[in-house]
This record gives C-alpha cells, sequence and structure tokens, in this order.
C-alpha cells in the first residue's frame, strides 16, 4: 500500500515572527498603560473643574474615562495568557 503523503499544519509551515505574539500584546499593553495613565493625569483634573457645573459635559467625561479604562483592561485581558479557551 503506497504511503500518502501528510499534510502539515498551517503552524507548522508558517515562518516564525520577529516577536511572539504574547510579547508583542504585554509590550503595547504596557505603551497603552502609560499613555492612559499620562492623559488622566494631565487632563482629568482639568476636565472635571470645567465641567463641574454642567451635567451633560461630566456625563460625557466620566463616559470617557470609563471607556479609556474598559480598553485598557480589555487589552491587559487579551495579553494575559491565563485566560481559559
Amino acid at each position: 500500500m503506497p504511503e500518502s503523503p501528510s499534510i502539515a499544519s498551517p503552524s507548522a509551515v508558517a515562518e516564525p515572527s520577529l516577536f511572539p505574539c504574547n510579547t508583542a500584546r504585554v509590550a503595547i499593553s504596557i505603551l497603552l498603560t502609560v499613555l492612559d495613565s499620562w492623559a488622566v493625569i494631565a487632563f482629568g483634573g482639568t476636565l472635571c473643574h470645567v465641567s463641574v457645573h454642567h451635567p451633560i459635559w461630566l456625563t460625557g467625561i466620566v463616559l470617557l474615562f470609563v471607556s479609556l479604562f474598559a480598553s485598557l483592561a480589555r487589552t491587559w485581558y487579551l495579553a494575559l495568557p491565563v485566560r481559559p479557551r
């Protein structure tokens, strides 16, 4: 019986990348954390003082910061390899 050639999986055929995927994700997460922290420290107080008597503006700024932290949390969640698959 002739042997049939085995088909290599795509992961075995693909060339290795310069950085492992997890290392790149952690580096991007660190960079985004630093940039987001800088933005909150630099502009958070000023935005809160400006919008203190404007409830609609304050609501918008709170939503802005909540979405900023939610996207940062999602970035770290994707970067950490300890999540169930």
